[in-house]
Protein backbone atom coordinates (compact mmCIF):
# COMPACT_ATOMS: atom_id res chain seq x y z
CA UNK A 1 0.00 0.00 0.00
CA UNK A 2 1.14 3.32 -0.52
CA UNK A 3 2.22 5.17 2.55
CA UNK A 4 1.15 8.60 1.14
CA UNK A 5 -2.91 7.81 0.82
CA UNK A 6 -2.46 6.23 4.59
CA UNK A 7 -3.23 9.26 6.44
CA UNK A 8 -6.32 10.19 4.32
CA UNK A 9 -7.54 6.48 4.83
CA UNK A 10 -7.37 7.32 8.42
CA UNK A 11 -8.94 10.05 8.10
CA UNK A 12 -12.33 8.54 6.33
CA UNK A 13 -12.24 5.32 8.71
CA UNK A 14 -12.10 7.95 11.63
CA UNK A 15 -14.91 10.03 10.27
CA UNK A 16 -16.81 7.11 9.69
CA UNK A 17 -16.55 5.25 13.14
CA UNK A 18 -17.87 9.10 14.87
CA UNK A 19 -20.32 9.76 12.27
CA UNK A 20 -23.02 8.07 15.00
CA UNK A 21 -21.38 10.43 17.55
CA UNK A 22 -21.56 13.44 15.33
CA UNK A 23 -25.21 12.67 14.26
CA UNK A 24 -27.21 11.83 17.86
CA UNK A 25 -30.14 14.50 18.54
CA UNK A 26 -30.08 17.19 21.13
CA UNK A 27 -31.94 15.36 23.86
CA UNK A 28 -34.34 17.41 26.46
CA UNK A 29 -35.27 16.85 29.94
CA UNK A 30 -37.35 18.85 32.15
CA UNK A 31 -37.40 19.11 36.04
CA UNK A 32 -37.60 21.19 39.16
CA UNK A 33 -35.44 21.50 42.20
CA UNK A 34 -39.14 21.02 44.00
CA UNK A 35 -40.17 17.58 44.06
CA UNK A 36 -43.79 18.42 43.80
CA UNK A 37 -42.77 20.71 41.07
CA UNK A 38 -41.60 17.95 39.49
CA UNK A 39 -44.17 15.64 39.74
CA UNK A 40 -46.16 17.96 37.44
CA UNK A 41 -43.53 18.36 35.27
CA UNK A 42 -43.04 14.84 34.76
CA UNK A 43 -46.61 14.19 33.59
CA UNK A 44 -46.21 16.81 30.77
CA UNK A 45 -45.86 14.83 27.67
CA UNK A 46 -43.30 16.82 25.60
CA UNK A 47 -40.51 16.17 22.68
CA UNK A 48 -37.53 14.42 24.12
CA UNK A 49 -35.12 14.79 20.82
CA UNK A 50 -34.39 17.86 18.64
CA UNK A 51 -32.27 18.08 15.55
CA UNK A 52 -31.37 21.64 16.73
CA UNK A 53 -30.96 23.89 19.39
CA UNK A 54 -33.38 26.27 17.95
CA UNK A 55 -35.92 23.20 18.36
CA UNK A 56 -34.77 22.64 21.47
CA UNK A 57 -35.52 26.33 22.72
CA UNK A 58 -38.96 26.76 21.01
CA UNK A 59 -40.10 23.05 22.62
CA UNK A 60 -38.66 24.80 25.97
CA UNK A 61 -40.66 27.84 24.89
CA UNK A 62 -44.27 25.93 24.34
CA UNK A 63 -44.16 23.71 27.42
CA UNK A 64 -43.61 27.58 29.35
CA UNK A 65 -46.71 28.47 27.59
CA UNK A 66 -48.57 24.83 27.69
CA UNK A 67 -48.25 25.30 31.75
CA UNK A 68 -49.87 28.70 31.58
CA UNK A 69 -52.47 26.77 30.58
CA UNK A 70 -52.83 24.72 33.65
CA UNK A 71 -53.11 27.75 36.06
CA UNK A 72 -48.96 28.84 36.24
CA UNK A 73 -48.96 31.94 34.52
CA UNK A 74 -45.65 32.62 36.43
CA UNK A 75 -43.64 29.34 35.61
CA UNK A 76 -39.97 30.61 34.65
CA UNK A 77 -37.09 29.04 33.28
CA UNK A 78 -34.25 28.88 36.30
CA UNK A 79 -31.36 27.41 34.25
CA UNK A 80 -30.87 25.47 31.59
CA UNK A 81 -27.77 23.04 32.09
CA UNK A 82 -25.95 21.52 29.23
CA UNK A 83 -23.51 18.73 28.92
CA UNK A 84 -22.52 18.00 25.31
CA UNK A 85 -25.56 17.48 23.58
CA UNK A 86 -28.05 16.81 26.77
CA UNK A 87 -29.65 19.42 27.91
CA UNK A 88 -31.81 20.09 31.42
CA UNK A 89 -34.53 22.73 31.76
CA UNK A 90 -35.21 23.82 35.33
CA UNK A 91 -38.78 24.99 35.51
CA UNK A 92 -39.93 27.05 39.06
CA UNK A 93 -43.70 26.98 38.52
CA UNK A 94 -44.68 29.40 41.30
CA UNK A 95 -47.68 29.73 42.67
CA UNK A 96 -50.76 27.96 40.55
CA UNK A 97 -53.77 30.00 39.61
CA UNK A 98 -56.79 27.74 40.11
CA UNK A 99 -59.96 30.16 38.79
CA UNK A 100 -60.36 32.58 36.42
CA UNK A 101 -62.78 35.42 37.31
CA UNK A 102 -64.23 37.20 34.28
CA UNK A 103 -65.68 40.12 33.95
CA UNK A 104 -69.08 40.37 31.47
CA UNK A 105 -70.61 42.84 29.41
CA UNK A 106 -73.53 43.03 27.22
CA UNK A 107 -71.86 41.47 24.16
CA UNK A 108 -69.98 39.09 25.88
CA UNK A 109 -72.44 37.53 28.58
CA UNK A 110 -74.79 36.41 26.42
CA UNK A 111 -72.62 33.40 25.16
CA UNK A 112 -72.98 31.98 29.13
CA UNK A 113 -76.17 30.27 30.94
CA UNK A 114 -77.71 33.16 33.24
CA UNK A 115 -77.22 30.69 36.01
CA UNK A 116 -73.59 30.60 36.12
CA UNK A 117 -73.75 34.61 35.61
CA UNK A 118 -73.06 36.82 39.52
CA UNK A 119 -72.54 40.05 39.44
CA UNK A 120 -72.16 40.43 35.52
CA UNK A 121 -69.11 38.16 36.32
CA UNK A 122 -68.45 34.25 35.91
CA UNK A 123 -66.17 31.57 37.76
CA UNK A 124 -64.49 29.41 35.57
CA UNK A 125 -61.57 26.67 36.93
CA UNK A 126 -58.44 27.50 34.94
CA UNK A 127 -58.45 24.18 33.04
CA UNK A 128 -61.69 25.31 31.17
CA UNK A 129 -60.54 28.92 30.51
CA UNK A 130 -59.16 27.41 26.78
CA UNK A 131 -61.99 25.35 25.93
CA UNK A 132 -64.50 27.98 27.40
CA UNK A 133 -62.90 30.62 24.70
CA UNK A 134 -63.05 28.11 21.92
CA UNK A 135 -66.40 27.40 22.18
CA UNK A 136 -67.21 31.22 22.14
CA UNK A 137 -65.28 31.16 18.53
CA UNK A 138 -67.19 28.93 17.65
CA UNK A 139 -70.12 29.70 18.44
CA UNK A 140 -69.55 32.65 16.57
CA UNK A 141 -68.52 31.15 13.34
CA UNK A 142 -71.46 29.19 13.15
CA UNK A 143 -73.18 32.60 13.42
CA UNK A 144 -71.31 33.56 10.37
CA UNK A 145 -69.06 36.09 11.99
CA UNK A 146 -65.94 34.24 11.40
CA UNK A 147 -63.32 36.80 11.57
CA UNK A 148 -64.90 38.37 15.48
CA UNK A 149 -61.77 38.75 18.15
CA UNK A 150 -62.13 37.65 21.51
CA UNK A 151 -59.35 39.51 24.33
CA UNK A 152 -59.10 38.82 27.93
CA UNK A 153 -58.15 42.30 28.97
CA UNK A 154 -56.84 43.75 32.18
CA UNK A 155 -55.51 40.93 33.60
CA UNK A 156 -54.47 40.76 37.25
CA UNK A 157 -53.77 37.26 39.69
CA UNK A 158 -54.65 38.15 43.16
CA UNK A 159 -53.44 34.64 45.32
CA UNK A 160 -55.01 31.59 43.19
CA UNK A 161 -57.62 33.73 41.24
CA UNK A 162 -57.25 35.52 37.70
CA UNK A 163 -59.25 38.58 37.16
CA UNK A 164 -60.11 39.59 33.75
CA UNK A 165 -62.52 41.58 31.48
CA UNK A 166 -63.71 39.78 28.32
CA UNK A 167 -63.90 41.78 24.96
CA UNK A 168 -65.75 40.57 21.84
CA UNK A 169 -65.40 42.43 18.74
CA UNK A 170 -68.20 41.15 16.71
CA UNK A 171 -67.53 40.98 13.13
CA UNK A 172 -69.64 41.67 10.01
CA UNK A 173 -72.00 38.37 9.49
CA UNK A 174 -71.17 36.65 6.32
CA UNK A 175 -72.98 34.78 3.54
CA UNK A 176 -71.81 32.77 0.68
CA UNK A 177 -72.98 34.90 -1.68
CA UNK A 178 -72.42 32.70 -4.30
CA UNK A 179 -70.78 29.40 -5.51
CA UNK A 180 -68.21 28.51 -8.20
CA UNK A 181 -67.65 25.03 -9.43
CA UNK A 182 -63.81 24.86 -11.34
CA UNK A 183 -63.08 21.59 -13.35
CA UNK A 184 -66.09 20.56 -13.51
CA UNK A 185 -68.57 23.41 -14.74
CA UNK A 186 -71.64 21.21 -15.32
CA UNK A 187 -71.86 19.80 -12.10
CA UNK A 188 -75.67 19.18 -10.98
CA UNK A 189 -77.11 22.67 -9.42
CA UNK A 190 -79.17 20.75 -7.28
CA UNK A 191 -76.31 18.71 -5.14
CA UNK A 192 -75.56 22.00 -4.14
CA UNK A 193 -78.97 23.04 -2.85
CA UNK A 194 -79.90 19.56 -1.41
CA UNK A 195 -76.54 17.56 -1.24
CA UNK A 196 -74.11 20.23 0.11
CA UNK A 197 -77.27 22.29 1.80
CA UNK A 198 -75.83 25.40 0.20
CA UNK A 199 -78.86 27.70 -0.39
CA UNK A 200 -78.82 31.04 -1.19
CA UNK A 201 -77.24 33.40 1.29
CA UNK A 202 -76.48 30.68 3.83
CA UNK A 203 -74.28 31.61 6.62
CA UNK A 204 -70.43 31.25 6.04
CA UNK A 205 -68.52 29.52 8.90
CA UNK A 206 -64.99 27.31 8.87
CA UNK A 207 -66.68 24.12 9.69
CA UNK A 208 -69.12 24.18 6.93
CA UNK A 209 -66.00 24.33 4.83
CA UNK A 210 -64.66 21.79 6.33
CA UNK A 211 -68.19 19.52 6.06
CA UNK A 212 -68.34 20.35 2.76
CA UNK A 213 -65.19 18.99 1.39
CA UNK A 214 -65.90 15.77 3.24
CA UNK A 215 -69.07 15.32 1.89
CA UNK A 216 -67.87 15.69 -1.96
CA UNK A 217 -65.71 12.46 -1.06
CA UNK A 218 -69.06 10.71 -1.01
CA UNK A 219 -70.41 11.49 -4.76
CA UNK A 220 -69.07 8.87 -6.80
CA UNK A 221 -69.09 10.81 -10.48
CA UNK A 222 -66.83 13.65 -8.94
CA UNK A 223 -63.04 13.52 -7.45
CA UNK A 224 -62.39 16.72 -5.48
CA UNK A 225 -58.97 18.38 -6.81
CA UNK A 226 -58.38 20.33 -3.87
CA UNK A 227 -60.36 21.59 -0.59
CA UNK A 228 -63.13 24.33 -1.05
CA UNK A 229 -61.38 28.11 -1.05
CA UNK A 230 -63.32 31.65 -0.25
CA UNK A 231 -62.85 34.63 -1.80
CA UNK A 232 -63.95 37.62 0.46
CA UNK A 233 -64.78 40.93 -0.73
CA UNK A 234 -66.30 44.27 1.02
CA UNK A 235 -69.20 43.25 0.14
CA UNK A 236 -69.33 39.46 -0.99
CA UNK A 237 -68.45 36.21 -0.31
CA UNK A 238 -67.65 33.91 -3.09
CA UNK A 239 -67.23 29.68 -2.56
CA UNK A 240 -64.71 27.89 -5.20
CA UNK A 241 -65.26 24.67 -5.39
CA UNK A 242 -62.61 22.44 -7.31
CA UNK A 243 -64.29 19.25 -8.63
CA UNK A 244 -63.33 17.03 -11.54
CA UNK A 245 -66.20 14.52 -13.44
CA UNK A 246 -64.72 10.70 -12.77
CA UNK A 247 -66.27 8.32 -15.47
CA UNK A 248 -68.18 5.80 -13.00
CA UNK A 249 -69.89 4.04 -15.79
CA UNK A 250 -69.05 0.31 -15.15
CA UNK A 251 -69.28 -2.51 -17.32
CA UNK A 252 -69.17 -5.87 -14.77
CA UNK A 253 -69.38 -9.65 -15.83
CA UNK A 254 -69.23 -12.18 -13.55
CA UNK A 255 -68.46 -16.09 -14.71
CA UNK A 256 -68.24 -19.02 -12.67
CA UNK A 257 -67.75 -22.80 -13.30
CA UNK A 258 -68.39 -25.58 -11.22
CA UNK A 259 -69.18 -29.10 -11.68
CA UNK A 260 -72.75 -31.13 -12.12
CA UNK A 261 -73.25 -34.28 -10.59
CA UNK A 262 -73.07 -35.86 -13.84
CA UNK A 263 -69.09 -35.08 -13.95
CA UNK A 264 -69.94 -31.92 -16.85
CA UNK A 265 -69.11 -28.09 -16.35
CA UNK A 266 -72.23 -26.06 -14.83
CA UNK A 267 -71.64 -22.06 -16.19
CA UNK A 268 -73.45 -19.23 -14.29
CA UNK A 269 -72.92 -15.69 -15.43
CA UNK A 270 -74.25 -12.34 -15.16
CA UNK A 271 -74.10 -9.49 -16.60
CA UNK A 272 -74.04 -5.66 -14.96
CA UNK A 273 -74.12 -2.35 -16.83
CA UNK A 274 -74.51 0.53 -15.15
CA UNK A 275 -74.35 4.32 -16.76
CA UNK A 276 -73.95 6.87 -13.92
CA UNK A 277 -73.77 10.95 -14.40
CA UNK A 278 -73.97 10.27 -18.22
CA UNK A 279 -76.63 13.33 -18.35
CA UNK A 280 -74.65 15.83 -15.35
CA UNK A 281 -77.61 15.07 -13.10
CA UNK A 282 -76.45 12.33 -10.94
CA UNK A 283 -79.06 9.86 -12.26
CA UNK A 284 -77.91 6.35 -12.30
CA UNK A 285 -79.52 3.43 -15.16
CA UNK A 286 -78.42 -0.18 -14.57
CA UNK A 287 -79.21 -3.42 -16.35
CA UNK A 288 -79.10 -6.78 -14.76
CA UNK A 289 -78.87 -9.83 -16.32
CA UNK A 290 -78.32 -13.11 -14.63
CA UNK A 291 -77.79 -16.91 -16.47
CA UNK A 292 -77.48 -19.64 -13.64
CA UNK A 293 -76.76 -22.58 -15.74
CA UNK A 294 -79.97 -24.11 -17.72
CA UNK A 295 -82.12 -23.70 -14.82
CA UNK A 296 -82.78 -20.11 -14.08
CA UNK A 297 -82.67 -16.42 -15.74
CA UNK A 298 -82.83 -12.91 -14.22
CA UNK A 299 -83.50 -9.81 -15.67
CA UNK A 300 -83.17 -6.22 -13.82
CA UNK A 301 -83.73 -2.43 -14.96
CA UNK A 302 -83.31 -0.12 -12.40
CA UNK A 303 -83.09 3.62 -12.32
CA UNK A 304 -82.60 6.66 -9.83
CA UNK A 305 -82.97 10.32 -10.51
CA UNK A 306 -81.38 12.47 -7.60
CA UNK A 307 -83.13 15.60 -6.41
CA UNK A 308 -85.41 15.60 -8.94
CA UNK A 309 -87.41 18.95 -9.94
CA UNK A 310 -84.61 20.09 -7.58
CA UNK A 311 -86.35 19.32 -4.59
CA UNK A 312 -85.06 16.72 -1.44
CA UNK A 313 -86.47 13.59 -2.92
CA UNK A 314 -84.61 11.16 -4.89
CA UNK A 315 -86.98 8.98 -6.71
CA UNK A 316 -86.09 4.60 -7.40
CA UNK A 317 -87.62 2.09 -10.12
CA UNK A 318 -86.99 -0.98 -10.96
CA UNK A 319 -88.30 -4.09 -12.77
CA UNK A 320 -87.43 -7.43 -12.70
CA UNK A 321 -88.43 -10.85 -14.27
CA UNK A 322 -87.08 -14.08 -12.82
CA UNK A 323 -87.90 -17.78 -14.59
CA UNK A 324 -86.96 -20.66 -12.71
CA UNK A 325 -86.73 -23.33 -15.43
CA UNK A 326 -90.20 -24.34 -16.74
CA UNK A 327 -92.02 -24.36 -13.08
CA UNK A 328 -92.62 -20.62 -12.56
CA UNK A 329 -92.32 -16.99 -13.48
CA UNK A 330 -91.80 -13.89 -11.22
CA UNK A 331 -92.96 -10.65 -12.20
CA UNK A 332 -91.39 -8.11 -9.60
CA UNK A 333 -91.93 -3.86 -9.37
CA UNK A 334 -90.15 -2.08 -6.61
CA UNK A 335 -89.94 1.43 -5.73
CA UNK A 336 -88.68 3.78 -3.76
CA UNK A 337 -89.30 7.49 -2.55
CA UNK A 338 -85.45 8.31 -0.99
CA UNK A 339 -85.34 11.65 1.27
CA UNK A 340 -81.32 12.66 2.09
CA UNK A 341 -81.07 13.59 5.85
CA UNK A 342 -77.48 14.38 5.40
CA UNK A 343 -74.42 13.27 2.45
CA UNK A 344 -74.21 10.19 4.75
CA UNK A 345 -77.64 8.74 5.64
CA UNK A 346 -80.79 8.82 3.45
CA UNK A 347 -84.55 7.31 4.62
CA UNK A 348 -87.24 6.34 1.93
CA UNK A 349 -90.46 4.93 1.83
CA UNK A 350 -90.74 1.55 -0.31
CA UNK A 351 -93.45 0.23 -2.36
CA UNK A 352 -93.16 -3.14 -4.84
CA UNK A 353 -95.02 -5.37 -6.09
CA UNK A 354 -94.75 -8.97 -7.53
CA UNK A 355 -96.69 -11.13 -9.81
CA UNK A 356 -95.71 -15.01 -10.16
CA UNK A 357 -97.10 -17.61 -12.27
CA UNK A 358 -96.86 -21.52 -12.15
CA UNK A 359 -96.12 -22.78 -15.66
CA UNK A 360 -97.03 -26.29 -14.56
CA UNK A 361 -100.51 -26.75 -13.84
CA UNK A 362 -101.26 -29.99 -12.02
CA UNK A 363 -98.01 -31.22 -10.53
CA UNK A 364 -97.82 -31.78 -7.04
CA UNK A 365 -95.24 -29.44 -5.83
CA UNK A 366 -95.17 -26.52 -3.76
CA UNK A 367 -95.74 -23.24 -6.10
CA UNK A 368 -98.96 -21.59 -6.76
CA UNK A 369 -99.80 -18.55 -8.94
CA UNK A 370 -100.27 -15.45 -6.50
CA UNK A 371 -99.90 -11.26 -6.16
CA UNK A 372 -98.46 -9.71 -3.82
CA UNK A 373 -97.24 -6.19 -2.23
CA UNK A 374 -95.40 -4.90 0.52
CA UNK A 375 -95.04 -1.21 2.00
CA UNK A 376 -92.19 -0.12 3.95
CA UNK A 377 -89.26 2.46 5.28
CA UNK A 378 -85.89 2.38 4.17
CA UNK A 379 -82.96 3.04 6.28
CA UNK A 380 -79.09 3.91 4.72
CA UNK A 381 -76.48 5.16 6.03
CA UNK A 382 -73.23 5.20 3.93
CA UNK A 383 -68.96 6.11 5.03
CA UNK A 384 -66.93 5.78 2.50
CA UNK A 385 -63.37 4.83 2.43
CA UNK A 386 -62.63 6.49 -0.96
CA UNK A 387 -59.46 3.95 -2.12
CA UNK A 388 -59.05 2.78 -5.48
CA UNK A 389 -61.16 0.07 -4.44
CA UNK A 390 -64.52 1.96 -4.03
CA UNK A 391 -65.51 0.03 -0.96
CA UNK A 392 -67.02 1.32 2.24
CA UNK A 393 -65.70 1.81 5.63
CA UNK A 394 -68.89 1.24 7.15
CA UNK A 395 -72.68 0.63 5.55
CA UNK A 396 -76.07 -0.44 6.94
CA UNK A 397 -79.38 -0.63 5.35
CA UNK A 398 -82.71 -1.83 7.47
CA UNK A 399 -86.10 -2.34 5.67
CA UNK A 400 -89.20 -3.58 6.89
CA UNK A 401 -92.23 -3.31 4.98
CA UNK A 402 -95.88 -5.28 5.61
CA UNK A 403 -97.96 -6.95 2.93
CA UNK A 404 -100.68 -9.10 1.79
CA UNK A 405 -100.54 -11.78 -0.84
CA UNK A 406 -103.63 -12.71 -2.80
CA UNK A 407 -104.10 -16.55 -4.22
CA UNK A 408 -107.15 -18.03 -5.58
CA UNK A 409 -108.80 -15.33 -4.44
CA UNK A 410 -108.07 -15.62 -0.86
CA UNK A 411 -105.43 -13.21 0.97
CA UNK A 412 -103.31 -13.37 4.43
CA UNK A 413 -101.03 -10.47 5.85
CA UNK A 414 -97.27 -10.53 4.89
CA UNK A 415 -94.09 -8.78 6.84
CA UNK A 416 -90.81 -8.72 5.90
CA UNK A 417 -87.76 -7.76 6.65
CA UNK A 418 -84.20 -7.44 5.21
CA UNK A 419 -81.30 -5.39 6.71
CA UNK A 420 -77.55 -5.24 5.85
CA UNK A 421 -74.57 -3.83 7.33
CA UNK A 422 -70.90 -3.96 6.99
CA UNK A 423 -67.65 -2.55 8.30
CA UNK A 424 -63.90 -2.87 7.27
CA UNK A 425 -61.34 -2.49 10.26
CA UNK A 426 -58.17 -1.36 8.90
CA UNK A 427 -55.80 -3.29 11.16
CA UNK A 428 -52.84 -1.40 9.77
CA UNK A 429 -51.61 -0.25 6.57
CA UNK A 430 -51.41 -3.20 4.97
CA UNK A 431 -54.08 -5.65 6.96
CA UNK A 432 -57.70 -5.54 7.60
CA UNK A 433 -60.73 -7.34 8.08
CA UNK A 434 -64.18 -6.77 6.49
CA UNK A 435 -67.12 -7.99 7.81
CA UNK A 436 -70.95 -8.03 6.49
CA UNK A 437 -73.96 -9.53 8.19
CA UNK A 438 -77.03 -10.00 6.03
CA UNK A 439 -80.55 -10.82 7.37
CA UNK A 440 -83.52 -11.48 5.77
CA UNK A 441 -87.27 -12.73 7.24
CA UNK A 442 -90.23 -13.50 5.20
CA UNK A 443 -93.45 -13.91 7.78
CA UNK A 444 -96.75 -15.50 5.91
CA UNK A 445 -99.23 -18.27 6.90
CA UNK A 446 -98.07 -20.57 4.76
CA UNK A 447 -95.39 -20.57 2.22
CA UNK A 448 -94.80 -21.11 -1.39
CA UNK A 449 -91.58 -22.07 -3.23
CA UNK A 450 -91.73 -19.09 -5.67
CA UNK A 451 -92.29 -16.35 -2.73
CA UNK A 452 -89.52 -17.70 -0.77
CA UNK A 453 -85.96 -15.46 -0.31
CA UNK A 454 -83.20 -16.95 -2.73
CA UNK A 455 -79.67 -16.81 -1.88
CA UNK A 456 -76.16 -18.66 -2.28
CA UNK A 457 -73.39 -17.50 -4.71
CA UNK A 458 -70.67 -14.95 -5.10
CA UNK A 459 -72.76 -11.63 -3.62
CA UNK A 460 -74.19 -13.50 -1.25
CA UNK A 461 -72.68 -17.04 0.84
CA UNK A 462 -69.84 -17.92 -1.68
CA UNK A 463 -69.39 -21.71 -2.52
CA UNK A 464 -72.81 -22.50 -3.28
CA UNK A 465 -74.38 -22.19 -6.66
CA UNK A 466 -76.33 -18.61 -7.25
CA UNK A 467 -79.80 -18.11 -6.10
CA UNK A 468 -79.88 -22.36 -5.46
CA UNK A 469 -80.90 -21.73 -1.76
CA UNK A 470 -84.81 -21.07 -0.88
CA UNK A 471 -85.53 -20.20 2.07
CA UNK A 472 -88.37 -17.89 4.62
CA UNK A 473 -85.29 -16.72 6.92
CA UNK A 474 -81.85 -16.49 6.69
CA UNK A 475 -78.80 -14.77 8.47
CA UNK A 476 -75.41 -15.21 7.56
CA UNK A 477 -71.73 -13.15 7.98
CA UNK A 478 -69.34 -12.33 5.27
CA UNK A 479 -65.95 -12.42 7.09
CA UNK A 480 -62.86 -11.79 4.75
CA UNK A 481 -59.33 -11.00 6.04
CA UNK A 482 -57.28 -8.91 3.22
CA UNK A 483 -53.55 -8.37 2.68
CA UNK A 484 -53.03 -5.29 0.52
CA UNK A 485 -50.20 -6.63 -2.39
CA UNK A 486 -49.58 -3.36 -3.39
CA UNK A 487 -51.35 0.69 -4.16
CA UNK A 488 -53.73 -1.51 -6.40
CA UNK A 489 -54.33 -5.35 -5.28
CA UNK A 490 -54.84 -7.25 -2.43
CA UNK A 491 -55.09 -11.03 -1.71
CA UNK A 492 -58.34 -12.17 1.16
CA UNK A 493 -59.31 -15.33 2.56
CA UNK A 494 -63.50 -16.30 1.88
CA UNK A 495 -65.06 -16.96 5.65
CA UNK A 496 -69.06 -16.93 4.88
CA UNK A 497 -70.97 -18.88 7.80
CA UNK A 498 -74.84 -19.06 7.81
CA UNK A 499 -78.17 -20.04 9.45
CA UNK A 500 -81.20 -20.90 7.07
CA UNK A 501 -84.81 -21.77 7.91
CA UNK A 502 -85.77 -24.86 5.53
CA UNK A 503 -88.78 -26.78 5.96
CA UNK A 504 -89.23 -25.36 9.30
CA UNK A 505 -85.70 -26.78 10.05
CA UNK A 506 -82.62 -24.86 10.63
CA UNK A 507 -79.41 -25.66 8.58
CA UNK A 508 -75.73 -24.11 9.20
CA UNK A 509 -74.07 -23.28 5.79
CA UNK A 510 -70.40 -23.02 5.77
CA UNK A 511 -68.49 -21.48 2.46
CA UNK A 512 -64.34 -21.25 2.59
CA UNK A 513 -61.98 -20.11 -0.27
CA UNK A 514 -59.41 -17.26 -1.37
CA UNK A 515 -59.48 -14.32 -3.43
CA UNK A 516 -57.35 -11.76 -5.04
CA UNK A 517 -58.73 -8.81 -6.66
CA UNK A 518 -56.58 -6.30 -8.21
CA UNK A 519 -57.29 -3.24 -10.67
CA UNK A 520 -55.47 -2.20 -14.20
CA UNK A 521 -56.37 0.74 -16.16
CA UNK A 522 -59.52 0.87 -15.73
CA UNK A 523 -60.12 -2.53 -14.92
CA UNK A 524 -61.37 -4.53 -11.95
CA UNK A 525 -60.48 -8.43 -11.56
CA UNK A 526 -61.53 -10.30 -9.14
CA UNK A 527 -60.50 -13.83 -8.76
CA UNK A 528 -61.93 -16.29 -6.62
CA UNK A 529 -61.99 -20.23 -5.34
CA UNK A 530 -64.47 -21.28 -2.99
CA UNK A 531 -66.47 -24.36 -1.77
CA UNK A 532 -69.32 -24.77 0.38
CA UNK A 533 -71.07 -27.29 2.84
CA UNK A 534 -74.19 -28.06 4.77
CA UNK A 535 -75.10 -29.90 7.88
CA UNK A 536 -75.49 -33.28 5.87
CA UNK A 537 -72.84 -32.36 3.56
CA UNK A 538 -69.08 -31.71 3.00
CA UNK A 539 -66.91 -29.85 1.56
CA UNK A 540 -66.34 -31.62 -1.98
CA UNK A 541 -63.11 -30.55 -3.46
CA UNK A 542 -64.73 -31.74 -6.92
CA UNK A 543 -67.13 -29.00 -6.19
CA UNK A 544 -65.16 -26.23 -5.88
CA UNK A 545 -66.24 -22.96 -8.00
CA UNK A 546 -64.29 -20.83 -9.64
CA UNK A 547 -65.10 -17.31 -10.08
CA UNK A 548 -64.11 -14.27 -11.95
CA UNK A 549 -65.58 -10.85 -11.98
CA UNK A 550 -64.00 -8.23 -14.68
CA UNK A 551 -65.71 -5.20 -14.28
CA UNK A 552 -64.61 -2.48 -16.47
CA UNK A 553 -65.21 1.57 -15.85
CA UNK A 554 -65.54 4.13 -18.75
Amino acid sequence: MNKKNTPYILTLIALFSFHGIFAQDFTLKITSINTLEKTVLEKIDYKKEHKTTKALDLEINRISEYLKTKGYFINTIDSINSIEKKHTAYFNLNKKTNNVIIKLDSNSKIYFEKKLIKDKTIKIPIEKLSKTLSEISKKLDNEGKSFSKIQLQNIKIKEDNLFAELKINQSKKRVINKVKIKGYENFPKSYLKNYFKIKPNTLFNQQQIKEISTASQGISFVTEIKPPEVLFTKDSTLLYMYLKKRQNNSFDGIVSFTSKENGDVLFNGNLDIKLNNILNSGENFELFWNSIGEERQELELSTEIPYIFNSKFSPEVSFLIYKQDSSFINSKFDSRLSYNINSKTKIALTYNSETSENLIENLNNNIETFDNYFLGMELKHRIPKNDVFFTNKFFLEINPSFGRRKVSGNSSNQFKFESTISYLWDLNLRNSIYIRNKIGYLNSDTYFDNELLRIGGANSIRGFNEQSIYTKNYNYFNIEYRYITSEKSYLYTITDIGRIDLNSQKETLLGLGLGYLFNTNNSQINLSLSAGKTDAQRIDFKSIKLTINWKNYF
